[in-house]
Formats: C-alpha cells, sequence, structure tokens
C-alpha cells in the first residue's frame, strides 16, 4: 500500500513538473477543440467489500450481519477516443487493476466525458461503464483484518461489470496536451469465497480452505492523475 502510494505521489509530482515547465515558457492561446484524444492515467482507490459474517463455533446463525474490509488498489489505464467539440468525448479504455490482495483484473468500457467549459482550465466529469476480466488470482485464502478474527477469504473471485464516474481539472499545458486530475467512485461485480459450516477445520487447516462463493459489489473511493494528448 505504501509503495503504491509513493508511486502515484511521484506520478502526480512529476505531472506537476511538466505543468509548470511548460506554463512558464509559453503563453498559451489556443486549444484543441477536436479530433482524435488517448489519455493514459494512474490511479489509487480504496475498495471495501462486504463479506458475510462467520459464526464461530458455539454462536447461533448470524449470516444477516456484515462486515467491510479495505482493498487498496493500483490502476493504470489508456482512453482512445475522439474530441467532438470542445465539450464533449467519447472513446473505449482498457486498464491493468493490481489489488493489494494479489488478485488483478484487466477491465474493458466505453468512457463518456464532458469539459464543463472551453477554457484552458476545464473542470471535466466522466463515467465508463464496462467488464472486468479476472486475470489473475492468488488461490490462498486471505485473512478478514477484523482484530482477532481467524477467518480467511479469496477476493475478486470471478470477472463482473464494472462501472466509475469521476469529477476532475483538465489543464491545458500545449495546444494538443493537457492535465487531467481527477477524483472518482468505482462499483465491480466480482464474488468472495469463504469457508462456511457447522464443522469448523482445524487451525491449520483453516486458512487453506474455502467451500462458499457468494456475490459480491466492491465500491472504492480513489484519486487519478492523467495526460491527454
Amino acid at each position: 500500500m505504501k509503495k503504491a502510494l509513493v508511486i502515484l505521489t511521484a506520478g502526480i509530482l512529476g505531472l506537476m513538473s511538466s505543468f509548470n515547465n511548460v506554463t512558464c515558457a509559453q503563453n498559451l492561446k489556443n486549444i484543441k477543440e477536436q479530433g482524435p484524444l488517448f489519455i493514459t492515467s494512474l490511479s489509487f482507490y480504496h475498495g471495501f467489500a462486504r463479506i458475510p459474517y462467520i459464526p464461530k463455533e458455539g454462536e447461533t446463525d448470524k449470516s444477516t450481519e456484515i462486515l467491510t474490509q479495505g482493498l487498496p488498489v493500483v490502476n493504470i489505464s489508456q482512453f482512445m477516443g475522439y474530441q467532438f467539440n470542445p465539450y464533449v468525448c467519447l472513446g473505449v479504455g482498457v486498464s491493468f487493476d493490481y489489488w493489494t490482495v494479489k488478485n488483478a483484473f484487466l477491465p474493458v468500457y466505453v468512457d463518456f466525458r464532458v469539459n464543463m467549459t472551453k477554457n484552458r482550465f476545464a473542470p471535466q466529469w466522466y463515467i465508463n461503464l464496462g467488464y472486468a476480466s479476472r486475470w489473475h488470482i492468488d488461490s490462498k485464502p486471505y485473512k478478514v483484518g477484523t482484530g482477532n478474527s481467524t477467518e480467511y477469504i479469496i477476493h475478486g473471485a470471478k470477472s463482473g461489470w464494472m462501472a466509475e464516474t469521476g469529477f476532475g481539472l483538465k489543464v491545458n499545458v500545449t495546444y494538443s496536451t493537457a492535465l487531467i486530475i481527477s477524483a472518482f467512485a468505482r462499483f465491480q461485480e466480482s464474488s468472495l469465497r469463504y469457508y462456511a459450516g457447522s464443522a469448523k477445520p482445524s487451525q491449520n487447516i483453516r486458512p487453506l480452505l474455502v467451500n462458499t462463493d457468494q456475490s459480491c459489489l466492491y465500491i472504492s473511493l480513489g484519486i487519478k492523475a492523467g495526460i491527454a494528448f
């Protein structure tokens, strides 16, 4: 998680440094208003999973209770589309999402963007919708981070639909190059696997077992920095 924050911070600082260098070197008068558009972005987001309560030995069934667990994720994405006018952009995107529980997804999506103004500094809103294919999953269950809990689960056990929406600022630094910094919310359908049953395995075996697969909606909040050209 610390490495992810360092990488994202370095990326943002690098973009800001480029912005300062370019703005000091020239007085920008015109900006691109139409044509092919490409956006390369780096983001970090923190997801939350709704985990069913797993009763301990001797407890009554409490399957309706919910636990939550945070899931830090690092993402790199590429948008490829077309800017129709100063305000509207439409395209497709592909990204690589690395979950810190040692899982990874490859989302592919349709992306729609709106610039609120046609000025050099333009607030921007975007929304995308697509499908996140599971690329890798760690077969070893991951301990639920709830204090003294001894339960183990596997996050992101299947592919599923995803959606993301964000709001940020687009800053043009040359005629056809801009920096974009956004805050966003993300939703992804997947599932989690855990052990459920009246007969609990021994403490030595429990970290290796899962026998239940349940659909789960992962909800995340994050920040994104990108360069458009």
